[in-house]
């Protein structure tokens, strides 16, 4: 799914001013927005606010990144109407070119079942993921993992916590040159997280594994997880090429390093 948003702020406009005037101005925005807009707009669920601006505002937006440290707050009426939970089937992405949110299914969604989400990332421990969601959206999560048995939780959370370090440990030995542990730990990675059923998006994952055996000089390897990467990118059909754009020029480059080695 693909949703633009239709309110976007900037933090230091959220942070810089006086409550009243902020209210004012984003009610005057999405006043000009189209009527169509603006009924998905005021038809979102809403926090226990007093000011209709901030119960629609602060129980239905998404905090994103737009260039190297540009963080926003943005109003995406249809991604708003997915619910949260902590081992969801789809995730969402967000493309900085595009101004767009796309909804990605992390594995298959049968006819009639909810599509969910979480709204914070998957490594955040139990204890900081309800306090957040709590604290920026007023509910206490009750969905099937917070719901499951003491092992499960258990089991998650360790899993999760492995992930987490994983991630770190694979980018310092990349940064260290010790390729074939970073390639050995990518895998694990995906092991771990088919267990908690949260994998990796696989075209991000193919990428990983093509830079990896591309600056350990296996040549075989790198091609076939660039290609991998490139017909993942492909399926996908994002609205934003960048990703494909760079995976097909680094499978260029690949290509052109084994015909110049032959």
């Amino acid at each position: 799914m693909v949703d633009v948003p239709a309110v976007l702020v900037s933090i230091p406009f959220l942070a810089d001013t006086k409550p009243h005037h902020r209210r004012r101005i984003i009610k005057q925005a999405i006043k000009q927005l189209p009527e169509e807009t603006q009924r998905r707009v005021y038809s979102l669920s809403r926090s226990s606010s007093k000011y209709e601006v901030d119960a629609i505002m602060g129980s239905n937006s998404n905090t994103i990144t737009v260039g190297e440290d540009e963080v926003h707050v943005g109003l995406f009426t249809e991604a708003a109407r997915i619910n949260h939970a902590c081992r969801p089937n789809a995730y969402y992405r967000f493309s900085e070119r595009r101004l767009t949110m796309e909804v990605v299914a992390f594995r298959a969604i049968q006819p009639g079942q909810e599509i969910l989400m979480s709204y914070v990332p998957l490594e955040t421990p139990v204890d900081e993921r309800r306090k957040y969601l709590q604290d920026h959206w007023g509910f206490n999560c009750a969905c099937s993992l917070c719901r499951a048995s003491k092992l499960d939780a258990d089991n998650s959370e360790a899993w999760r916590d492995k992930v987490k370090n994983l991630k770190s440990s694979i980018l310092d030995a990349r940064s260290q040159e010790y390729y074939q542990h970073a390639i050995v730990m990518t895998e694990e990675w995906l092991l771990i997280s088919d267990w908690d059923m949260t994998p990796p998006f696989m075209p991000d994952y193919h990428d990983t594994l093509a830079d990896l055996y591309f600056l350990k000089g296996d040549m075989v390897n790198a091609t076939r997880y660039a290609r991998m990467a490139m017909d993942g990118w492909a399926r996908f059909g994002s609205v934003d090429e960048e990703q494909l754009e760079r995976a097909a020029a680094f499978l260029h480059r690949v290509d052109e390093l084994n015909e110049k080695g032959r």
